[in-house]
């Protein structure tokens, strides 16, 4: 038995769309739910949302790693553990603090910076 074609069954599905049914503009796939296989051919039974309707395909790519994340994070919501809901206490110093000598720096070079400006006013 060839285990590479097993799939989790309802879970997120990108179909690819034939570039003779869309347009330019459009995009290249449409997502869908895995429903099932088809007997005798290497096609995969989708479910379309928006349309509301079964078809198969065999240009499937699966998003099994959405769903795993889905459930891992809705059993941590009913866990009460969710590390993201929880408040954090954030302490903010009164003024940043400047290097030593860093004022004396700066005026030096705005003083230059004034000098420079002035020469090229007088060019």
């Amino acid at each position: 038995m060839d285990y590479s074609t097993l799939w989790i069954f309802s879970c997120l599905t990108y179909n690819l769309v034939d570039s003779q049914k869309r347009n330019k503009l459009e995009f290249k796939s449409k997502k869908c739910i895995f429903i099932g296989f088809t007997k005798g051919v290497k096609r995969f039974r989708l479910w379309d949302p928006e349309k509301r309707s079964a078809f198969t395909s065999r240009d499937v790519i699966f998003d099994e790693k959405s769903m795993l994340q889905e459930e891992s994070e809705t059993e941590d919501k009913a866990q009460g553990g969710a590390s993201d809901t929880q408040e954090k206490k954030v302490e903010f110093s009164e003024s940043p603090k400047r290097p030593e000598g860093s004022e004396k720096d700066f005026s030096d070079q705005m003083e230059m910076n004034r000098r420079l400006i002035k020469s090229n006013l007088d060019r």
